[in-house]
């Protein structure tokens, strides 16, 4: 699934566009689905991945519509972070196909064939991608906003023990704040510039599938207006 910065790379194009999802709860949703509690080696997750990531019950697929009726279509004080959720879950659909695209390539396939642990050093490069954004970046959301979240709880799904969020915000923010990247070793899995048309294309993709620019819009100022009328 996406990288956590491309999550927000993507949620800091809404939230300038849109400035009522200019607000720590959109930008928590874009984490949300990855903040089932691992266990020591992170493997398993509580709830499961499939739970959390909205697979059909056949899981054949990521159900978005399912969540889209159930969360998106009864606007309250929760939203933007609901929005967030869908957002992710839109997000990790397009990486899913970026990824099937890039296993038929020799440098993947080869290592994937030859060492079933291959994808940890694949995920070098993609959070090293990560790493070197927020190195030229210094004013990118995660520093102004994301990594000052110190309280979140969960209010938004039973699945999710209380901590959830406000946990995994905190183990992401020391993820990132703890090391750097070397900008000029070698990207064999994941260039700068696959990174960078991933966001620009899923974001596209987005605005597509949620026609985001008028629907966010209009749902967000309906509650307000309802809830000042």
């Amino acid at each position: 699934m996406a990288t956590w910065i491309t999550h927000m790379r993507i949620a800091e194009h809404f939230m300038q566009k849109n400035p009522n999802l200019n607000n720590p709860a959109f930008l928590v949703g874009n984490i949300g689905p990855d903040c089932g509690v691992p266990n020591d080696d992170w493997t398993l997750f509580i709830p499961d991945t499939k739970i959390t990531h909205w697979w059909s019950s056949d899981g054949a697929y990521i159900d978005t519509e399912d969540f889209k009726e159930r969360y998106l279509t009864n606007p309250d004080v929760r939203y933007p972070f609901y929005w967030g959720y869908y957002f992710h879950l839109l997000a990790d659909i397009e990486w899913s196909k970026l990824y099937e695209v890039k296993k038929i390539e020799p440098v993947y396939a080869d290592g994937l064939k030859a060492d079933k642990d291959f994808i940890w050093i694949i995920k070098k490069d993609w959070y090293g991608q990560d790493h070197l954004f927020l190195q030229r970046n210094p004013d990118f959301i995660f520093y102004s906003m994301f990594s000052k979240i110190h309280d979140f709880d969960n209010t938004y799904f039973d699945v999710y023990p209380k901590n959830a969020f406000i946990d995994r915000v905190r183990y992401i923010t020391d993820f990132y704040l703890s090391a750097n990247e070397n900008p000029d070793r070698e990207f064999p899995f994941l260039s700068k510039a696959e990174m960078d048309d991933f966001v620009k294309n899923t974001i596209c993709v987005i605005e597509d599938v949620t026609r985001s620019k008028r629907i966010i819009h209009e749902q967000l100022e309906f509650k307000h207006a309802r809830d000042n009328g």
